[in-house]
């Protein structure tokens, strides 16, 4: 999966703030969630983010993992991101 290109997005402050380009709405992502965007503009598995999260956060994994899922779920439900070959984790 990959973040949607027809997003735009801006530092503001620590934060990121997005806009959907396609729906007009507004976004705004800070700490782990704006790490997770981040992360993900390049085609990345779901797996791989854990991974990454693990290394930087003190987490177990299977909470890292559900959190994960959700705010990718998140991301999905609101036209945010693109799965890649079918393939999301």
């Amino acid at each position: 999966m990959q973040r949607d290109p027809n997003i735009l997005s801006a530092i503001v402050d620590n934060d990121l703030v997005m806009v959907s380009v396609t729906s007009g709405y507004y976004y705004g992502l800070s700490d782990v969630a704006r790490e997770i965007w981040e992360s993900i503009e390049r085609p990345k598995k779901i797996s791989k983010i854990v991974s990454g999260l693990l290394k930087r956060y003190v987490v177990d994994h299977s909470t890292c993992l559900e959190q994960t899922l959700l705010f990718i779920e998140t991301l999905s439900e609101e036209g945010l991101l693109r799965v890649i070959n079918g393939q999301n984790r």
